[in-house]
């Protein structure tokens, strides 16, 4: 294989992989080059698939592992193309972090179930499914020790969102679920999502029940922010990233 090919060969296998990986979420891919350091690793895999030594007994073999390989090393290449797909579905500085616009899908008022007056419930799933809202959004598990100390369920008084507010606590320990149900409003006049707290650096997507969540720290304690429908859901509090994931996954159980 000469060098234009393996070249040629090397960007197509990386376009297509991001194709694959990210179809839905990209209208139209980079166009610029990927970063020499990641073309260099995906020549070389190419390469040894491409060994003639090894076509009769490893091609099927190296070809897999070399696209193991590929998609372990896809997230590194679409930001070296200057492309940061996690910008996507949120905004964030150094101290905050927002859903992006276009993440939340508005209810009409109408297709739920609010009473005029907030009524008294148990739990957060009580609440929500009180109201109508048929989407996976409430951990079924919290870690041990943790008991409900409050549950709030506001308007705001704005006719744009309902705040559904549940601290839990253990001793000293708290933890927050809070799930926003934003709804249609013609008196809309922009986002009005809302502004999360977060310590330096940038989140980290974790993948659960189809979505993704985004994970960062406050104050060094673990959050968790995403959407689903007309909902914005976020977990924070005296608990370990460990324990967040389990709480995640054991949403959509």
């Amino acid at each position: 294989m000469t060098d234009q090919a393996l070249d040629d060969l090397a960007r197509r296998v990386m376009l297509d992989a991001a194709r694959l990986e990210y179809g839905d979420l990209l209208e139209e891919l980079p166009e610029h080059d990927f970063s020499p350091e990641f073309e260099r690793k995906m020549k070389n895999l190419i390469r040894q698939a491409d060994h003639p030594a090894r076509h009769r007994l490893l091609r099927t073999g190296q070809l897999v592992a070399a696209l193991v390989a590929l998609l372990l090393l896809l997230t590194v290449a679409t930001a070296a193309a200057g492309y940061d797909i996690w910008r996507m579905l949120a905004e964030w500085t150094a101290e905050q972090i927002t859903l992006a616009p276009g993440q939340i899908e508005y209810i009409d008022p109408d297709d739920l179930h609010i009473p005029e007056e907030p009524g008294e419930y148990t739990d957060l799933q009580e609440a929500l499914t009180a109201y109508g809202l048929n989407r996976s959004v409430v951990p079924k598990w919290l870690p041990e020790g943790f008991v409900l100390d409050d549950l709030i369920v506001d308007d705001l008084g704005d006719g744009d969102q309902i705040v559904f507010h549940a601290p839990y606590r253990r001793g000293n320990n708290y933890l927050i679920v809070q799930m926003d149900i934003y709804l249609e409003n013609e008196n809309r006049s922009q986002d009005n999502f809302w502004d999360f707290q977060k310590d330096e650096g940038d989140p980290i997507p974790y993948e659960a029940g189809g979505i993704t969540h985004l994970l960062t720290t406050n104050a060094g304690r673990p959050v968790a922010l995403w959407a689903n429908g007309p909902a914005e859901c976020c977990i924070s509090g005296d608990i370990t990233m460990e324990e967040l994931k389990q709480m995640i996954d054991s949403i959509y159980e």
